[in-house]
């Protein structure tokens, strides 16, 4: 097995930590998948809550929580490897359609870019039209709304058969009709947070876990959704908006314009004068809706929904709450990007929150090694991006400044915004 498609995790789940080259004989047999008991998936509900700017210029938090499960790890290395073979399936499918740039994420074919390179993409061709329309959106609960029939139907469309071979119909059975087990119930049987219990080979013993499943199993009965997390659900929803993709960026091309989606979100830069703004704009926005409404369960948040105008250099709302774009992570003025304040904001209250956390040891010794984890995780001294390990926020941060610099039509901030981390940080350890 490639280390390109799998990647071997030592989290705790059902079964017992394996090693990827254990099993690539096993997960490569599709008669052996099509078998497979797939083990069910853990939930947890993730802090999404987002930071919103009130009166007075104050700052509020809006509480927003994702449904993320993760897989036992024999059914991680049989969705990653069947995933791998769909998206590259999906790659060939976009690319005899002449969409093939149109998806961004989740692709195998687009190796060490990210969602930076994806937006300086963007907001470069936004400066290049001089004057343009801009549609921002994205889809709400867009993994928990998708339809099984229709998700079926294009993966066939994509695979170009009539039917899914075996092993394909086993995983796609499991990821529609998937179990699950709550994080909270594991907890709550051993007595014991999951951070404890990381050094467990696995969670249960065979019979003890199904004992445990008697009570706590819960599986999805809707003819719709599948679980954010894995790596194959990932596919799955690129595959899901084939139909989508294929009729906005045909309708966008032909008004010389630029269509991207980014999993759920979508933008949309169609080059025209100030004076064609009224009537192309509603034209346009109407066969978004109307494309939409062709897809089974696909709903557009109005309240992310944000129309523009751009023009040399100058962004001006239509519809929306700021004259600022909003995407993949960044804020466009029209000249300068800058990372979203809600990103900030919540990278500091992180570090606040531990701060004040390890300032409540009393120990020496502890308090020594927790500030040291501080500055790891919330200054420059962790952000090396050669270091051993991911970095952190700041590591990002300058990335993103080092690729958004390269543009000769943008101007990076984002140095500026993080320049003073250094005392904010250490000015709390020292409070």
């Amino acid at each position: 097995m490639s280390r390109k498609i799998y990647k071997d995790k030592y989290y705790t789940h059902l079964d017992v930590k394996k090693h990827h080259k254990d099993y690539q004989q096993r997960v490569q047999n599709i008669n052996w998948v099509s078998r497979h008991g797939f083990y069910p998936f853990i939930h947890f509900k993730m802090d999404c809550s987002k930071y919103t700017f009130i009166e007075n210029g104050k700052k509020d938090i809006k509480p927003k929580e994702r449904d993320i499960y993760y897989a036992a790890h024999i059914d991680r290395f049989i969705y990653e490897y069947y995933g791998n073979r769909l998206n590259n399936k999906y790659n060939e499918y976009m690319k005899s359609n002449g969409i093939s740039r149109v998806s961004t994420a989740y692709r195998n074919c687009t190796p060490g870019k990210c969602n930076i390179d994806f937006a300086k993409e963007v907001f470069e061709y936004i400066v290049k039209c001089e004057s343009a329309y801009i549609f921002v959106g994205d889809f709400s609960q867009f993994f928990d709304n998708l339809d099984h029939k229709y998700l079926k139907e294009k993966i066939k469309c994509v695979i170009n058969e009539e039917s899914l071979d075996a092993a394909d119909y086993a995983i796609y059975k499991n990821i529609t009709k998937f179990t699950y087990i709550e994080a909270d119930d594991i907890e709550s049987e051993k007595g014991l947070l999951r951070r404890d219990m990381r050094g467990m080979d696995k969670y249960f013993e065979t019979d003890e876990f199904h004992e445990f499943k008697k009570n706590h199993l819960r599986k999805n009965l809707k003819d719709y959704q599948i679980p954010q997390g894995s790596s194959i659900s990932a596919v799955y929803a690129n595959v899901y908006m084939i139909d989508f993709d294929k009729k906005i960026n045909d309708f966008i091309t032909s008004q010389k314009g630029m269509y991207r989606r980014y999993c759920d979100d979508i933008i949309i830069v169609v080059p025209m004068t100030q004076e064609d703004v009224k009537g192309k704009n509603e034209e346009i926005a109407k066969f978004i809706y109307s494309t939409r409404d062709g897809i089974p369960n696909l709903e557009l948040n109005e309240d992310k929904t944000e129309h523009f105008f751009y023009d040399n250099g100058i962004i001006e709302k239509i519809k929306g709450k700021s004259n600022l774009i909003n995407y993949l992570g960044f804020t466009f003025d029209g000249k300068t990007v800058r990372i979203r304040d809600k990103s900030l904001f919540k990278f500091y209250c992180r570090a606040y929150r531990k701060i004040k956390k390890v300032k409540e040891n009393t120990d020496e010794k502890s308090f020594n090694a927790g500030k040291k984890a501080i500055y790891h995780s919330y200054t420059h001294l962790g952000a090396s991006k050669y270091s051993k390990d991911h970095g952190n926020f700041l590591t990002y941060a300058y990335k993103a400044d080092e690729i958004f610099s390269q543009s000769k039509l943008l101007v990076s901030d984002i140095r500026n915004q993080v320049k003073k981390h250094w005392y904010k940080i250490d000015s709390k350890l020292k409070e």
